[in-house]
C-alpha cells in the first residue's frame, strides 16, 4: 500500500497483482489493507451468486464515506444497506432504464460535433494545415462537456473555453492528488478520527493559511466546490420548475424521481 500512497504504483496494478499472485486460489483470495480485511472474489459463478442470486445477503458496501456531511455518502455505492439503501435504489432505478438513457444520446452527439468544429477551426488557423492533439486532454474535455450536458443541462465548450468554471470544478473532483489519497486511506482505516472536530485553541495556534478540513473532518471536495455544485443543481431545478422546462437529462430524471413518477 505504500507504493499507492506515494503514487509509485496505481491501485489497479495492486489489484491485478493480488489477482495474479494466487492462481491456485480459484474462488477467492484475501489480504489485509492496513487493519482491514479485504477479500477478492475470483470465481465468476460465485460473483453471480453474490451480485444476483444471493444479493439480499450482500447489501452492505464498503464503509468509506460514513459521514452524512460528505457529498459521496448518500449514493448507492456508499450506503451500508438496509431500508435506506432499498429506498434510495427504488427511487433511482427507474431513472436509469435503457430507454431513458438513450434519450441522452443526442446530447452526446451534439457535444461531439462541437468538439469536431473546434478541431476543424484549429486546423484552419494553423500554418501548415495540421495540429498536434493531446488525446487525453481532448477526451477529458469531451467527457466534461458530456457530463455538463447530460447530467446538469449545461452547454459548455471546454475546447474553446479552456478554463471554464465547470471544467475547473470537474478537474478538482476527479483529480486524485496526494491530499485526496491520504483522505481516502484515513476514511477507510480511521473513520472516527477523520470526523473529529478540532479544538478551538488548536485552531487558533495554527497559521491562518492552514486548512483544517485537510486534517480533520475530512472530505474529498472543498467547501467552495461543494457549494458551487449545490447552487448549480438547485438553481437548475428551480429554474426549470419556474419556467416549466423539460429536457431529458439527469436533472429532469431526478426531478421526476423526486415527484414519484
Amino acid at each position: 500500500m505504500g507504493g499507492i500512497i506515494l503514487r509509485i504504483d496505481h491501485i489497479c496494478d495492486s489489484v491485478m497483482k493480488l489477482y495474479n499472485d494466487f492462481p491456485e486460489e480459484r474462488r477467492f483470495v484475501g489480504r489485509y489493507e492496513f487493519v482491514n480485511e479485504l477479500i477478492m472474489v475470483r470465481d465468476i459463478d460465485l460473483i453471480k451468486k453474490i451480485a444476483v442470486k444471493d444479493f439480499e445477503h450482500f447489501l452492505d458496501h464498503r464503509f468509506i464515506f460514513s459521514s452524512s456531511e460528505s457529498y459521496f455518502s448518500r449514493n448507492l455505492f456508499s450506503l451500508r444497506g438496509g431500508q435506506e439503501w432499498k429506498d434510495m435504489r427504488s427511487t433511482l432505478s427507474p431513472a436509469f432504464t435503457s430507454s431513458k438513457m438513450r434519450l441522452m444520446v443526442p446530447f452526446m452527439v451534439e457535444v461531439g460535433e462541437q468538439m469536431m468544429q473546434s478541431l476543424h477551426q484549429s486546423i484552419k488557423q494553423s500554418k501548415d494545415g495540421s495540429i498536434d492533439i493531446e488525446c487525453k486532454d481532448l477526451t477529458t474535455r469531451y467527457a466534461n462537456d458530456v457530463i455538463a450536458s447530460c447530467a446538469f443541462g449545461l452547454k459548455v465548450d471546454s475546447h474553446n473555453d479552456k478554463n471554464n468554471t465547470f471544467y475547473a470544478l470537474g478537474k478538482e473532483t476527479s483529480s486524485f492528488n496526494f491530499r485526496q489519497m491520504m483522505t481516502f486511506f484515513m476514511l477507510i482505516n480511521a473513520p472516527a478520527l477523520a470526523k473529529v472536530q478540532p479544538m478551538t485553541y488548536f485552531v487558533k495556534a495554527l497559521p491562518s493559511s492552514f486548512s483544517i478540513p485537510q486534517l480533520l473532518k475530512l472530505d474529498f471536495l472543498s467547501e467552495s466546490s461543494k457549494e458551487a455544485f449545490k447552487k448549480l443543481v438547485l438553481g437548475t431545478m428551480e429554474n426549470r420548475e419556474l419556467k416549466n422546462i423539460i429536457r431529458p437529462d439527469m436533472i429532469h430524471l431526478l426531478m421526476e424521481a423526486k415527484k414519484g413518477k
